[in-house]
């Protein structure tokens, strides 16, 4: 591919600059850490004006692979590990395909809220809430035991939806998008206890991965805190390190 900018194309001249620049960077020519040229002289080796190129560098690094650094230039960004995020496609395809995913309702309760639900809901621990366990098939197979608590007011839609399967179905579907504005997860690998090994089919004691959450609606309510437990091989975790070319 080449490195001229065609003025008389259709797309602007620091989209097609910003292209040659991240080419370059796949191809080890501006290596991880090292110092670009100025933007002057990209201006006079392309023939473009500084604020095209400077159009470019900030696409650039929007998209965290460029560093401004003040008093010294800037430098292409070195892969940061810590900030490597983890998808959570594996969970999308079961609670959404409806056709293969059944849920089947272990238990639906009234009961207090204690220390710890409270504290996750904003609520006094003599609250009530609604109590929902329930196991997820794929295909027969139990795969996911769930259990939540919620806020025990039925005047809220978003109970009604975490009543059908919610709450992360509720933000992988466009419906439930409309009703849970955010939430907070933690995965960390737990082992089964005796009851969800009974319902999972599994060994008491089956190491397993466990997400935990909080959800809040519009409102920046906390209405709905709960985990999801499931073995490894449901709950894939899957990220990408450094640049692809499809990015």
């Amino acid at each position: 591919m080449t490195n001229i900018i065609d003025k008389d194309r259709f797309e602007p001249a620091y989209a097609q600059l910003a292209a040659i620049l991240r080419r370059q960077i796949a191809e080890g020519v501006y290596p991880p850490g090292e110092k670009i040229p100025s933007e002057a002289e990209i201006s006079r080796q392309h023939g473009i004006s500084p604020m095209t190129v400077r159009q470019a560098i900030n696409l650039l690094a929007g998209q965290g692979l460029l560093k401004r650094v003040q008093g010294s230039g800037t430098y292409v960004k070195p892969i940061d590990l810590t900030g490597s995020r983890f998808d959570l496609d594996s969970l999308r395809e079961i609670f959404l395909d409806s056709n293969r995913t059944q849920v089947k309702v272990l238990e639906i309760a009234l009961e207090q809220a204690g220390l710890e639900t409270a504290a996750a809901l904003s609520l006094p621990p003599e609250a009530r809430v609604i109590l929902i366990r329930r196991l997820l098939l794929r295909e027969g197979r139990p795969v996911i035991f769930h259990e939540g608590r919620i806020r025990c007011d039925p005047k809220r839609p978003v109970v009604e939806a975490e009543l059908e399967l919610g709450p992360l179905s509720d933000l992988f579907s466009p419906q439930g998008q409309r009703m849970v504005k955010k939430g907070r997860l933690e995965l960390v690998p737990t082992a089964l206890g005796a009851m969800e090994a009974a319902a999972l089919e599994r060994p008491q004691g089956t190491s397993v991965f466990r997400i935990s959450y909080v959800f809040y609606d519009f409102g920046d309510i906390p209405v709905g805190c709960g985990w999801f437990s499931a073995p490894p091989e449901v709950i894939r975790l899957e990220t990408r390190l450094g640049l692809w070319e499809e990015d």
